[in-house]
């Protein structure tokens, strides 16, 4: 049985003796059990998230105001990705095409950070692929 299982169990005991003490202690424990599973799901994703972008930080070369992914040939086999939220979060967010007809030029914008600026090459490799 897992540990939320166990502390159903106890309460269910509990309940059978009538010691209402004990069963708020009980239900107070389960609470705090939760707790502690739902922080430690946190830092796993933390864990994973972090393990990916130490993987790329090698890999991403900042060209033209975003990052690239390159393979051993130099050639770009991904992004473009958000500086800001690269080298801020460790979030390899990829940047979006986004046209602004009232300046007449195009713009890229990262849909996390909502940062979006001119960029004549990002916008034509965007879309390109």
């Amino acid at each position: 049985m897992g540990l939320i299982e166990d502390a159903k169990e106890a309460v269910r005991l509990v309940q059978k003796i009538d010691n209402m003490e004990l069963y708020r202690k009980i239900l107070d424990l389960q609470s705090e059990a939760i707790e502690l599973i739902e922080k430690l799901k946190e830092k796993d994703r933390t864990i994973t998230k972090l393990k990916t972008a130490l993987s790329l930080k090698g890999k991403l070369i900042c060209e033209h105001s975003a990052y690239w992914l390159k393979n051993e040939k130099n050639e770009t086999v991904d992004g473009p990705f958000c500086t800001r939220c690269f080298d801020v979060e460790r979030n390899p967010c990829r940047l979006v095409q986004k046209s602004t007809p009232r300046q007449g030029c195009e713009t890229v914008q990262c849909p996390n950070c909502k940062v979006q600026f001119p960029n004549f090459m990002i916008a034509d490799y965007l879309s390109k692929h």
